[in-house]
């Protein structure tokens, strides 16, 4: 969930907190749309038997996209790309078509959004950036993909990969948009025609990252979200691609939480109000207890809230700071994590998203998540009962681009070195190669 507030000094002047672009701190400090599009290229590619007639994946959808920063730079791969991403946050959305440009970028809506029977294209915004609107725009990140480059098992398909982009029917002309944003739940798709009988075509490959099974509470509504993953995939060839993570039992570690809230306790911007700010702190993060117990805590029961608390902060009990990354937008900030305890009755925890600045003021709480941790197999029990026809599991290191990212931090660099992300994707391919697959 998106809060766009923004929270301000109590005194005179202005925080940094305060004129901060929220969607540009968490493009930052959260995606590594690059390295994302390169494995997901490459993850398709792997996925595809030997008499496959889509290679290369064309079109792909990113789902609970946001500004659809790994949608749009999924176009910089190959100019015959195309891609998709779908949200219920509009104003995110929008937010991506102004920044690139109405001619490479357009938004629909779904009917329960548009109030109408069928999918509706929102008209142009009178302050569209035209200058970012040319065919070379979508194309200024430089895509460091070459084919070969990852796996010797791309090299044997490469002939039949020239053949086909030889033969590809789908670039689509200059004046077309090459980016479709879809302002949609993702339970309610694929969506119905457009008025004119347009259809959205059938993605290559659906991208849901970010850990984003978690939103599901319950296995009706996950099995719900894949059927219609199923149903909106090109027939035969069609990839989905989603990721998982096992909570705070997966080996994350955290400072001493009694001093991290006690340095922040007074720097603006960091403290809840109101309600939200009666959590109570469970006894292994009281003084005196040891401090970040990682895989060992003991196990607390915990009294249900009062009518009072229910829908507030306070339902929940507080959660561990831990410092992710830094980043480089507006003069600097801190990426903090808060993740609450797991509620073992349900399977679903609390985690939320802030930005600490240089001023030390703070965008508190800016993104929060209710999550469900399912495990592996639950999911993977949920894709064939849906009838996907072939289930692989990856096991990578779970931090493994944040621990690059912390040691470049560590030097002062901030950009992705083409090396390091091909030696990430050369570790995926180890991983499959060695690991169990499902």
């Amino acid at each position: 969930m998106h809060d766009p507030r923004h929270q301000r000094f109590g005194g005179e002047g202005q925080s940094l907190a305060a004129s901060a672009d929220i969607l540009r701190c968490y493009e930052e400090a959260v995606q590594e749309p690059m390295v994302e599009c390169t494995n997901l290229d490459a993850l398709y590619t792997n996925a595809q038997s030997a008499d496959s007639d889509r290679m290369d994946a064309c079109i792909m959808r990113e789902d609970f996209c946001s500004t659809g920063v790994v949608a749009r730079t999924w176009l910089t791969l190959r100019e015959s790309n195309q891609s998709q991403g779908v949200d219920i946050d509009l104003e995110a959305l929008q937010d991506s078509q102004k920044r690139w440009g109405t001619r490479q970028v357009r938004i629909l809506q779904s009917p329960a959004y548009a109030n109408a029977s069928h999918t509706t294209e929102l008209p142009l915004p009178v302050d569209g950036i035209d200058a970012l609107e040319t065919a070379s725009d979508m194309m200024h990140i430089q895509s460091t993909w070459d084919q070969g480059q990852a796996s010797a098992r791309f090299e044997r398909r490469l002939a039949k990969r020239q053949q086909q982009k030889a033969n590809s029917s789908n670039v689509r002309p200059a004046s077309e948009p090459r980016m479709t944003l879809l302002h949609s739940d993702v339970l309610d798709l694929p969506v119905p025609p457009m008025p004119s009988g347009e259809t959205l075509e059938a993605p290559d490959l659906v991208a849901a990252l970010n850990y984003a099974m978690a939103y599901f509470h319950d296995r009706k509504t996950l099995l719900a979200y894949l059927t219609s993953v199923k149903q909106s995939l090109r027939p035969h060839s069609g990839v989905f691609i989603t990721d998982m993570f096992g909570g705070a039992s997966s080996g994350e570690k955290y400072e001493n939480q009694k001093e991290l809230w006690d340095e922040f306790w007074t720097e603006p911007g960091f403290l809840r109000s109101d309600a939200d700010a009666k959590q109570m702190v469970l006894d292994a993060d009281r003084p005196g207890s040891r401090y970040a117990r990682e895989a060992n805590d003991d196990l607390q029961v915990v009294p249900a809230p009062d009518p009072a608390s229910i829908g507030t902060r306070a339902e929940w009990p507080r959660g561990r700071l831990k410092l992710v990354r830094t980043g480089t937008e507006h003069g600097g900030f801190e990426y903090w994590r808060e993740d609450g305890p797991i509620d073992y009755a349900t399977n679903r925890f609390r985690m939320s998203l802030s930005f600490r600045f240089s001023d030390k003021s703070w965008l508190r709480d800016v993104f929060s998540y209710d999550f469900r941790i399912w495990s592996l197999r639950e999911l993977t029990e949920a894709l064939e009962e849906v009838g996907f026809a072939s289930i692989r599991i990856l096991v990578l290191p779970r931090n493994d681009m944040d621990s690059y990212m912390a040691e470049s931090d560590s030097d002062g660099a901030s950009d992705v070195d083409s090396d390091d992300g091909f030696a990430f994707l050369r570790r995926t391919e180890k991983e499959e190669r060695q690991r169990h697959l499902l």
